[in-house]
């Protein structure tokens, strides 16, 4: 579908709603320890922000509680695209859930708009989710799984007879079907989202005769109908082929920013929500790791879990240790900072640091001190761009990715020099995995 060709009436149509914030104010999320006695230990293991992981843990096991989301403190603007992102066990999908309302919290509070809605059922959040699987319903066509939300809801009143015979009636031809004032707006605002999502030809068909990309647009437009305060998403994405996924990313993007709404989108791929969301919330381990702009993230990651989860590849990562007044060593380089670090290091003279690289500001060079000796292992050539594998003399470090100009040719099991960007450096502290700035 092209979003470019979007009817702008119908679009207007829809906005019929009052775009609300989402607040979410120290939730915590548990579940009883005997029911995921296996996961205690992976569940509550260290993050980077964590205080104290040992009282955590005797608290989690003197409670026989499991928490799987902890002090979750997170504001969605009005109309904003917020992604959540981590990897799979973080905690962001039950996190959306709830947030609409299909899990119940433990702990804290969730505002949409003015109102709490801690003890609110999910039909009366006025909330629309997106789920990864499209739960449409098999039985139904595409036209009624869109309007099956819309007929669900307002006052009925005492009218059981017409919505009887508009039920009977459905099926039949056009001039035959029973209709009610209520059935027609439904039937005008079904038709405006079709036109809207460019699925018109598809009304009549049934789930089992749709795409995965026709069917995640079904789902899109049930949600879209139903003119919710906010749209959450949980990896509505996952289900479709690589050039869909991209394709169709761009296209509810495009989408949200003609409705405007609040949406809160989840995913464990760090490309969708680099190129997604106006704000990403980072989480591991049941707690939020940072959140800010995409390009702040990949930039200035708070901890060193943020600098390697963001990114592909990811940042490298070596140790080195610090010494006055600005200089630091590893087996097989040292070199001298830039002033700007000084201040910042020199609590952590001849100790260890963690430096962090990203592959871009790694440079093929010349033997030298300051540079470091690796030889390839593997080399990926993408036509634009290609990445270089390489291990260095110490078997038990990780693998260094490198990404080098595609007219540059090396061979597997080459020895070559790597220097790098000293303005690119980042440092993060090996006991708390946070990251360490200077005052630049």
């Amino acid at each position: 579908m092209c979003l470019d060709r979007l009817n702008h009436r119908f679009a207007l149509q829809l906005l019929e709603n009052i775009v609300a914030q989402v607040v979410l104010e120290n939730v915590y999320k548990s579940f009883p320890a005997a029911a995921k006695a296996e996961k205690v230990t992976s569940v509550v293991a260290p993050s980077p922000l964590a205080v104290d992981v040992q009282d955590q843990q005797a608290t989690v096991e003197s409670s026989h509680q499991v928490n799987v989301l902890r002090r979750i403190n997170l504001t969605v603007a009005d109309g904003e695209f917020m992604v959540l992102v981590g990897p799979s066990g973080c905690g962001k999908s039950t996190l959306l859930r709830l947030i609409a309302g299909l899990e119940e919290m433990t702990g804290g509070n969730i505002w949409v708009g003015d109102g709490l809605v801690n003890d609110l059922p999910p039909k009366a959040r006025d909330i629309a989710m997106v789920f990864q699987n499209y739960a449409l319903y098999p039985h139904m066509s595409v036209y009624d799984n869109i309007a099956f939300g819309l007929r669900r809801t307002g006052k009925r009143g005492g009218k059981w007879a017409e919505n009887l015979l508009v039920g009977m009636t459905r099926s039949f031809p056009k001039p035959l079907r029973y209709t009610t004032e209520r059935e027609q707006s439904v039937d005008k605002r079904v038709k405006n989202v079709a036109s809207l999502l460019q699925i018109e030809p598809l009304l009549h068909r049934l789930p089992k005769q749709l795409s995965g990309g026709q069917k995640q647009r079904v789902a899109l437009g049930r949600a879209i109908a139903r003119n919710p305060q906010v749209f959450l998403m949980d990896e509505p994405l996952s289900n479709l082929d690589a050039k869909l996924r991209a394709e169709t990313r761009a296209q509810i993007v495009k989408l949200q920013r003609q409705l405007g709404t609040t949406t809160i989108y989840v995913t464990h791929d760090q490309t969708e929500a680099m190129t997604m969301g106006d704000r990403i919330a980072v989480m591991n381990k049941g707690q939020l790791q940072q959140v800010a702009h995409p390009l702040e993230l990949y930039n200035r990651p708070a901890t060193q879990f943020v600098a390697e989860f963001i990114g592909s590849p990811p940042m490298n990562f070596l140790e080195v240790e610090f010494h006055s007044p600005i200089f630091i060593s590893h087996p097989l380089f040292r070199f001298n900072l830039p002033e700007v670090w000084e201040t910042a290091l020199k609590k952590y003279e001849r100790q260890p640091l963690i430096l962090g690289i990203r592959p871009e500001h790694l440079s093929l060079s010349s033997a030298a001190p300051t540079n470091i000796p690796v030889q390839v292992e593997l080399v990926e050539a993408l036509g634009n761009e290609t990445y270089l594998s390489v291990s260095t003399a110490n078997s038990s470090a990780a693998a260094i990715q490198v990404r080098i100009p595609p007219d540059r040719s090396v061979s597997i099991g080459e020895q070559v020099w790597l220097s790098f960007a000293l303005d690119k450096l980042h440092f993060f502290d090996p006991d708390t995995g946070l990251a360490i700035w200077h005052d630049s």
